[in-house]
């Protein structure tokens, strides 16, 4: 590339997140000679420099005095107060080329939207990963906050330049709302490659079926637990672990309803797991378990990891994981349908076969710097 593109991320209440796709990115872009900054508060950058992926020299707009997000409601008013924050200094940021959001969450689109206003130069190019529908499980005034904020946030994005969508049901989703296709381009996720690779079998693992993600409703994790509990009858010691955590009170929740249940000596809870160590426990499972109906779900990064790492995972027959999974490398159940999900996993333990060849063909398919070159070439060929 002959021309630099300064580059300003948007990661006004990411500490929170997984921030390894986003910093897998910037330093794919810096390795092109791009400059990077990074707007966040202190907690985030602390975890920047944990994970040690950037290597090379960025700078850092810190954020001050924000307070801890410890629920969905606080990350209302607190994503909005941090907004409000960095409005007030907006005139700061229109010497940049590109203001790039990683997800088009409402709490990252705001500033994008107002220094798009300010400053003609600037691009907006933002990252569109899900859809928020009205009628997922969980709290229903949480739900309905979720799916008036994701329209609302629908109405911002209008002003991006550029919509990297990550699945063609994605990119359909924004065509028929009436966005200029012109401005939609089809990226896709992936994995993080050279830690799969990387990763090793724990010696005396117990695990047979493990799930990564957040520990919340939409997920499946109910749905889990009916499996669990007809696979216990015929496998009385079988180990269902989780990698992750929820809000307190979704964790609560499922914690009392596992209890309620008599499965709480089949349950292993790993906590929040990145890096090398995430994969040496996928690695070390038997089997993956994904059993959201949400439609929101739009690609599974976990889902994807597990299955590249070579192991089989049961699922719900989701639209967007037909594109993906072409070649029987998932096992797949129709959506709710636990019982059949059971029946299909006391199988695979029947016969003790649980290596999945074609699962691991895909680990060179989906990787970051794919899709980090395809966001930047688009940055490149447009800047002034």
């Amino acid at each position: 590339m002959s021309k630099e593109v300064k580059i300003l991320i948007n990661g006004v209440t990411l500490e929170e997140g997984n921030i390894i796709p986003l910093l897998s990115k910037i330093k794919n872009w810096q390795d092109s000679g791009n400059k990077i900054s990074i707007i966040g508060n202190k907690c985030l950058k602390e975890k920047i420099e944990k994970f040690n992926i950037l290597k090379r020299e960025y700078k850092f707009i810190e954020l001050k005095a924000t307070r801890k997000i410890e629920n969905k409601f606080y990350l209302i008013f607190e994503g909005l107060r941090r907004n409000l924050q960095l409005i007030k200094t907006i005139k700061n940021y229109n010497s940049f080329d590109i203001v790039y959001s990683i997800s088009s969450v409402l709490d990252l689109v705001i500033f994008p939207f107002y220094l798009k206003i300010i400053s003609r130069r600037i691009k907006w190019a933002t990252v569109f990963d899900n859809k928020v529908p009205l009628n997922d499980p969980g709290n229903k005034i949480v739900r309905f906050l979720a799916w008036v904020f994701f329209h609302l946030s629908l109405v911002f994005l209008r002003k991006a330049d550029y919509v990297f969508a990550i699945s063609k049901d994605l990119r359909n989703y924004l065509i028929k709302k009436g966005f200029d296709r012109n401005k939609i381009i089809l990226t896709g996720n992936a994995v993080e490659n050279n830690l799969i690779k990387k990763a090793r079998k724990k010696e005396n693992s117990n695990i047979d079926a493990l799930f990564v993600g957040r520990i919340n409703e939409t997920k499946g994790i109910y749905d889990m637990l009916k499996v669990l509990e007809i696979v216990k009858k015929k496998y009385l010691n079988f180990q269902l672990a989780f990698i992750g955590t929820g809000d307190k009170v979704t964790e609560n929740q499922f914690r009392n309803k596992i209890l309620e249940m008599n499965l709480g000596g089949n349950i292993q809870f790993l906590g929040y797991q990145t890096g090398l160590e995430k994969f040496n426990f996928i690695k070390s499972s038997k089997c993956f378990w994904f059993l959201s109906k949400s439609e929101s779900e739009s690609f599974g990064i976990a889902l994807l990891e597990a299955v590249c790492c070579g192991l089989w995972a049961f699922v719900y027959d989701l639209v967007p994981f037909r594109s993906i999974y072409k070649n029987n490398e998932i096992i797949v159940s129709k959506i709710g349908d636990y019982r059949s999900v059971a029946k299909k996993v006391i199988e695979l333990f029947d016969k003790k076969d649980f290596d999945n060849p074609h699962g691991k063909l895909l680990l060179n398919k989906y990787n970051w710097g794919r899709i980090a070159k395809i966001e930047l070439d688009n940055f490149s060929k447009n800047k002034k």
